[in-house]
């Protein structure tokens, strides 16, 4: 069976979801890094970045451009989603699928 061929549009929407959602997990992960070094006087300790080390809270800023970014994907992901109805496609396993390769191709 051949892969599913997607119109454009639709290919560039799940490039634009798969975009915001990198956008939310960056943004958490470099905030969780700068709370790292904080938390250890500045020095991460690369042999053990499981460690259990105390962190502060996330400021209001950090928190208010987490929700921002979340707002983002998820006004992607809906609008990706209102995409592959409109396209007559049913958004299953093969769509969905099919769609993240073709984003990535």
């Amino acid at each position: 069976m051949s892969d599913p061929v997607f119109p454009d549009h639709l290919v560039d929407l799940q490039r634009a979801s798969t975009a915001a959602w990198v956008e939310v997990e960056q943004h958490r992960k470099t905030v969780d890094a700068k709370r790292r070094r904080e938390a250890a006087g500045g020095v991460v300790d690369e042999h053990r970045p499981w460690g259990s080390v105390p962190l502060r809270p996330w400021t209001d800023a950090e928190d208010a451009r987490h929700a921002e970014l979340l707002d983002a994907a998820r006004a992607a992901a809906e609008e990706l989603r209102q995409g592959i109805r409109d396209a007559g496609l049913d958004g299953g396993y093969t769509v969905t699928q099919g769609l993240k390769d073709a984003a990535r191709a």
